[in-house]
């Protein structure tokens, strides 16, 4: 019998491309997400949130400088990730990748 764990978390990697200044600097780091159910994703609770405020648990591989010039750390680097445009961008589709990649039939 299958048993399906309902609160599984995954780490998928993630590939990521910025410019900086006329440079053009790609990467790969890897993501840990949350398996949200559909019911929880449609909750009209969540109407607001964004996707990876649900399902974005922690990564690695990655270092984004504090004002302070020391490696931000926890919530502080995942809320930076979450909020520059490309790596979230990166991280959305690395998610969704996964979730379909995962579920495809093997030929």
């Amino acid at each position: 019998m299958f048993k399906l764990n309902p609160k599984r978390t995954f780490t998928y990697p993630v590939a990521v491309t910025v410019f900086d200044g006329d440079k053009e600097i790609s990467g790969n780091f890897t993501g840990e997400f949350r398996v949200v159910p559909n019911t929880e994703l449609m909750s009209p609770e969540n109407k607001d949130k964004r996707l990876l405020d649900l399902v974005l648990v922690g990564v690695d591989g990655i270092e984004v400088p504090g004002d302070d010039g020391n490696p931000l750390k926890g919530d502080a680097l995942l809320d930076a990730l979450k909020a520059d445009p490309a790596v979230s961008t990166a991280l959305i589709n690395a998610y969704q990748e996964s979730i379909t990649k995962k579920n495809r039939p093997r030929t």
